[in-house]
């Protein structure tokens, strides 16, 4: 789970997931976090530390299968909350809006901070 994870492994999460994944609501309502891949061991390390199981979809040939992790509701909010301070301007927008229009499921409140690489006021 992303609450025992090492520093490393949170910073190896938030790359893959910068590259990869995708944070959402699912029903417009609950956290999501989702990364699909043809790599298996790949998929299983990040569903590893997301506390979430591996699941298979088969596609015709000549398509690969992708297997996925996926996570939602306050356990997806946590991964979010990990994961932020790492992610790049883009993806860090995302998960503020993604946790912004969320239902508070943490009663404690965490502060958002400006994406890394953007300059501190709007007139810069």
């Amino acid at each position: 789970m992303i609450a025992s994870a090492t520093r490393e492994d949170v910073i190896w999460l938030a790359g893959l997931l910068e590259g990869e994944g995708a944070f959402d609501l699912q029903r417009g309502r609950y956290p999501r976090v989702r990364v699909a891949m043809k790599d298996r061991d790949v998929v299983g390390r990040a569903a590893t530390l997301m506390g979430c199981s591996v699941r298979l979809s088969l596609r015709p040939p000549p398509q690969a299968a992708m297997w996925h992790a996926e996570i939602q509701g306050p356990a997806a909010e946590a991964v979010m909350r990990a994961v932020l301070p790492i992610m790049g301007a883009r993806r860090s927008a995302k998960i503020a809006e993604v946790l912004g229009h969320a239902p508070k499921t943490s009663k404690v409140p965490v502060a958002i901070s400006r994406p890394p690489g953007l300059p501190l006021d709007k007139s810069a």
